[in-house]
């Protein structure tokens, strides 16, 4: 894989990485009942670890490639000092590598909900570097909002997938599970909302008007957006509202389909991490 190649996986993975640590940290916070028994952990114990591992790893991966890719291989050591005590960069990297690390101490602590607040602003960071740096202040917070929201949405359907697969195995907790599907669509009709604004500020704002059909920049990751969209909205308005007449079927398509939409979500970001380093204008 050339320095591209591993660049952009760096980065899917870990954008990946933080979006489930946030998303799945911030879940109990509007769709659990933190005080009914038994409570549901967001992500099994060692998830969490994993996931911070893998994003220290991977951001450290993610800027030495960019390095590579401004002085080739000879000159790394040189370039990595200047991107980081001499450029705009450096003191995003610097904020970027420090909360990875902060995020990695608290994933051993136990106490899940304090990822909530180091996940939210390494996803933020993302609005200070790349495309939106050289758009001005409405381009870093509309960046900012966007990544942050995304990784409410798409890091919050793996434990919302996780207690519908115990309710399942377990149909005396279905009524609980109808009350979190609930809470949980409202919050994504929000997060989705947000998506939805501020990604098309975002192209608005790098190409001077929405996509070209002629220009493939941005095309691929708006229609696997339509797709989520489209099953969240057949989730919420038809499934969640035959639960009670049909329990059993309706968690059986409930689990294919969030798992489709984890899926999408997943291709969604491997897009964005390649469409960071391209020309919008090519």
């Amino acid at each position: 894989m050339d320095v591209d190649g591993t660049l952009a996986f760096a980065r899917w993975v870990y954008f990946l990485s933080v979006m489930i640590l946030f998303g799945s940290a911030l879940f109990p916070f509007y769709a659990l009942d933190r005080t009914a028994a038994p409570a549901l952990a967001p992500l099994p114990r060692n998830i969490n670890p994993a996931l911070a591992l893998a994003a220290a790893i991977f951001a450290a991966i993610w800027l030495l490639c960019f390095t590579a890719g401004l002085s080739g291989r000879e000159g790394m050591v040189d370039t990595l000092r200047g991107v980081l005590m001499e450029s705009d960069f450096g003191t995003v990297w610097f904020v970027r590598l420090s909360l990875v690390l902060l995020l990695l101490v608290i994933s051993f602590s136990g106490r899940p909900e304090l990822i909530v607040g180091p996940a939210f602003l390494l996803l933020t960071c993302e609005g200070w570097q790349g495309h939106a740096a050289a758009l001005g202040l409405l381009g870093s917070l509309t960046q900012a909002l966007h990544v942050a929201s995304a990784g409410a949405w798409i890091g919050g359907l793996l434990p919302l997938g996780l207690l519908i697969a115990a309710a399942q195995r377990h149909p005396s907790e279905v009524a609980g599970v109808e009350t979190v599907l609930w809470r949980f669509s409202r919050f994504g009709m929000v997060a989705v909302a947000l998506i939805f604004l501020t990604g098309a500020m975002n192209t608005w704002l790098v190409l001077g008007s929405f996509p070209d059909p002629r220009n493939s920049y941005g095309l691929f990751k708006i229609s696997l957006f339509v797709a989520m969209v489209g099953l969240a909205v057949y989730n919420r308005y038809a499934l969640v509202s035959r639960m009670k007449s049909e329990p059993a079927k309706s968690l059986g398509t409930l689990s294919r389909n969030v798992a489709l939409e984890q899926i999408i979500g997943f291709g969604v970001l491997m897009d964005v991490s390649a469409l960071g380093l391209m020309d919008p204008y090519a």
